[in-house]
């Protein structure tokens, strides 16, 4: 602070800033940065990225729903990228922005990661201001949902998976707040329109055909991307894109983030970042309205790749190619105050006025799954056999046997009524306490011009139309760019249209709330919005009924009953025939295989299962890991132990040379091993 006090043209904003003296004096909790007189940058930014892998062997994959599809390995790590914002002028005016390669944000990990950053930094960061957002990568590990099931139908809950999300999740924020520092952002927008197709075109043409014809395109296509500027260069990028995860299909068992942490990874790593805990460059392809837009565009589960695995990288680079132009470009900068407004909202009977029905005062309902939400989308691979999109019968003999597999409670009348169309597959939402939590966290903020809107749901494209033309209508010019942020701060099924609704497909189907779930969100971020521009807080007695300390926890599996309990052999080759290949060429794949451990069963984030090295003068030099799209590692037991199946893909631009491939674990015991394979020449 000597340097402040030795500045006394800029006396005035000291002695504002000694009003604030918490802020002023708190180097724990406010960066000294932010208080250099020599800058006029409006915001103090920050930038944080953390593992955030899940258990690789064993475990259930969220999204899909198939008992059958369990972690075997890992293709690209899941991380944590966040981003802080505050007000360069009022420090206590910040927001905090999350994406995670998770499938979704249980509301219980937003109170958990809040917990953390307050016992650190007090009241600088709570729900008002923390968004935390999941891409929905479908090829992630589940099981951190804090259950209110016994039977474990629903996949149960592993705390320590639980936990190890929100200590990487709380890491990157932290990592974020300790990097404040002065600087701008700057925001651009385009239009990608060759990634993804509406894979629910049954439900669209249902909305007017008036209001389908404002628009070119039957998918939500600007990219609204953010570029963080400070002083020593860029450190970061932001970007909201509407596009499912569901590349990596239902048959794949390895963890990856899809087409957008592939993006990620692939900006990252041109600008410098090897996950090396050095402070670089962070970039995040966060996710918008994908509700009805499947990267699957043949509409069979299948394209525009021949594998899932190459659709995955083409829906990317694509993403990817229009985040750099848009990087490159973006010119316009951010400017104004920080303002959020959120709310937690009981969606079991909310009351909707006709102002956003139009159709007189209607109520939301109480949660229920359709029977097309066990169908599945067609488009991405469908779902159980008995079932299909478009359902709006009830069936007796489904109905029975529901409940004898699942011990499901019979639906009631009232709540069928009130969710009509809708076959009832099971009500979730009637019990006291309901199977499942009906308060959902919504969020409004703004960061200068931009709005932020920030809802626990997957909106399909006409929806999400409706939500932010209701968010810029209500904010009355305050600002002139709105970014739709899904899946964030927890997770409540689908919104769809009243009109998408009528239709029960798949969306439909899980459209938890009944016909007038988006006028009942409309509703909600009206009122906030008109909060922002009035200066009012926003009141509630509504609090978040907090299951933490409730579910039935399961531990993580360790592997098959026979397996080892010995390290002998552990990081050895194994081989089942003479392979005397050392020779390979750019473009080929080299394959080593070792005796391994169950990684599941000593589970931890930040780890490296796979290192390939390259021989220098001075020695073995890492040149990629388990992190880079050209590994894989993956797992399976044979002979009462575990094989790891290290593959590296050699691409063009690896440079001629001898190489090894080095695998690295924990045994029975915890105790680390290591072992490499023979050196391969590169030619």
């Amino acid at each position: 602070f000597l340097m402040i006090y030795q500045q006394m043209s800029d006396f005035l904003k000291l002695t504002k800033c000694l009003l604030f003296s918490a802020f002023c004096l708190s180097s724990a909790t406010f960066s000294t940065l932010a208080y250099s007189a020599d800058t006029p940058s409006p915001y103090l930014i920050g930038r944080g990225i953390s593992d955030v892998t899940g258990p690789s062997y064993g475990i259930q994959m969220w999204g899909f729903g198939r008992a059958d599809q369990l972690t075997k390995g890992i293709h690209i790590r899941q991380r944590s990228r966040a981003f802080v914002i505050a007000q360069a002028s009022d420090p206590e005016k910040r927001i905090v922005f999350v994406s995670v390669d998770l499938g979704s944000i249980e509301h219980h990990v937003t109170l958990a990661v809040i917990d953390e950053l307050q016992s650190r930094y007090g009241a600088a960061y709570g729900l008002n201001n923390v968004i935390i957002s999941a891409t929905h990568t479908h090829a992630g590990p589940g099981g951190y949902w804090h259950s209110r099931l016994d039977n474990g139908f629903d996949g149960g809950f592993y705390p320590q998976h639980f936990e190890a999300i929100v200590e990487g999740i709380t890491d990157s924020v932290v990592d974020a707040h300790n990097d404040l520092q002065s600087g701008e952002i700057f925001i651009g927008t385009g239009e990608l329109t060759n990634a993804g197709a509406n894979r629910s075109m049954r439900a669209y043409v249902e909305n007017p055909q008036s209001e389908r014809d404002q628009y070119a395109r039957n998918t939500p296509t600007q990219m609204t991307l953010l570029k963080f500027v400070a002083k020593t260069g860029d450190i970061g990028m932001l970007n909201w894109f509407a596009l499912h995860p569901t590349a990596m299909n239902f048959y794949n068992p390895l963890i990856s983030g899809d087409h957008k942490g592939y993006a990620s990874l692939q900006m990252e790593q041109r600008l410098g970042n090897r996950y090396d805990g050095e402070k670089s460059f962070v970039a995040a392809f966060a996710q918008a309205d994908p509700g009805d837009v499947t990267p699957n565009t043949n509409l069979n589960n299948t394209g525009p790749g021949e594998t899932d695995v190459e659709t995955t990288k083409i829906m990317g680079e694509r993403q990817l190619d229009m985040a750099t132009k848009l990087y490159e470009s973006a010119q316009e900068p951010l400017s104004g105050t920080i303002e959020t407004r959120q709310v937690y909202v009981d969606l079991r009977n909310y009351k909707v006025s006709d102002q956003f029905t139009q159709a007189d005062d209607q109520t939301t309902c109480p949660t229920a799954y359709g029977y097309s939400f066990a169908g599945g989308s067609t488009e991405d691979g469908g779902g159980h056999f008995l079932f299909r999109e478009g359902m709006t019968e009830q069936n007796f003999i489904l109905d029975l046997l529901i409940r004898w597999l699942t011990g499901a409670p019979k639906w009631t009348q009232r709540v069928k009524d009130c969710q009509k169309p809708k076959p009832i597959l099971l009500e979730t939402g009637s019990g006291e306490p309901p199977l499942q939590s009906q308060i959902r966290s919504v969020t409004v903020a703004l960061v200068g011009q931009l709005a932020i809107l920030a809802l626990p749901a997957e909106i399909t494209t006409m929806a999400g139309r409706r939500l932010r033309a209701t968010v810029m209508n209500a904010l009355s010019g305050r600002a002139n760019h709105v970014v739709l942020a899904g899946y964030s701060n927890g997770y409540a099924g689908y919104i769809t249209t009243p009109e998408e609704y009528m239709v029960q497909q798949y969306e439909g189907g899980h459209t938890l709330h009944g016909r007038w779930t988006l006028p009942a969100y409309q509703q909600i971020v009206s009122g906030l919005a008109n909060s922002l521009v009035s200066g009012e807080t926003v009141k509630t007695n509504i609090s978040y009924d907090d299951w933490r300390g409730k579910s039935v926890e399961t531990p993580l599996s360790t592997g098959p009953s026979q397996m080892r309990q010995d390290d002998k052999a552990l990081g050895d080759r194994f081989s089942e025939r003479l392979d005397n290949k050392v020779e390979y060429g750019h473009g080929e794949a080299v394959q080593v295989r070792f005796w391994s451990h169950d990684p599941t069963a000593n589970f931890r984030t930040g780890n490296n299962f796979l290192k390939v090295q390259q021989k220098k003068q001075e020695g073995w030099e890492t040149v990629a890991t388990d992190s880079d799209w050209s590994t894989t590692v993956r797992w399976q037991a044979k002979d009462q132990g575990m094989i790891a199946t290290l593959t590296w893909h050699i691409d063009a631009n690896v440079e001629n040379g001898e190489y090894r491939l080095m695998h690295l674990g924990r045994g029975p015991q915890g105790n680390p091993f290591k072992g490499y394979s023979r050196t391969i020449q590169i030619k």
